[in-house]
């Protein structure tokens, strides 16, 4: 079976308190890319609106569940692994994704596009990487 690189689940020397927030800001990431408010997602997760804004609060002293997470990740349409920060380097970041909401709106508008639209965006990305070559 092939190993997969996974930089360890381990939280070594991370604070449960900051793990929170990691899990906290990854959740609002989604929810900007999703386009979705604090009471919109704690509707589709069927999740308590004051429940859901309490564990949502950084300060606070409440914790999602795993069930919470479950219903978080399917309404948001997402594998739950995308709330939890896997990397050493995405912890190093305080958990933030490695792109903006906004790119990742942008990617997925890309995907959906017809095929011939994103031929034509990679050859204009090829161009523009060979015109960066030449100038360095």
């Amino acid at each position: 079976m092939a190993e997969i690189e996974t930089e360890g689940f381990e939280f070594f020397g991370v604070e449960e308190r900051e793990f929170r927030m990691m899990v906290i800001e990854r959740i609002e990431t989604m929810m900007v890319h999703s386009k979705l408010s604090k009471n919109t997602l704690a509707k589709k997760a069927n999740l308590g609106r004051s429940s859901f804004y309490e564990k949502m609060d950084r300060e606070g002293r409440s914790h999602f569940t795993l069930m919470d997470i479950f219903r978080i990740a399917k309404a948001l349409d997402i594998s739950i692994l995308q709330i939890f920060p896997m990397t050493e380097l995405e912890r190093l970041h305080g958990g933030q994704l490695p792109l903006s909401a906004s790119t990742l709106h942008f990617l997925d508008q890309m995907l959906a596009a017809p095929k011939e639209d994103i031929e034509f965006l990679s050859d204009v990305y090829k161009n523009l990487q060979r015109r960066d070559q030449k100038d360095n």
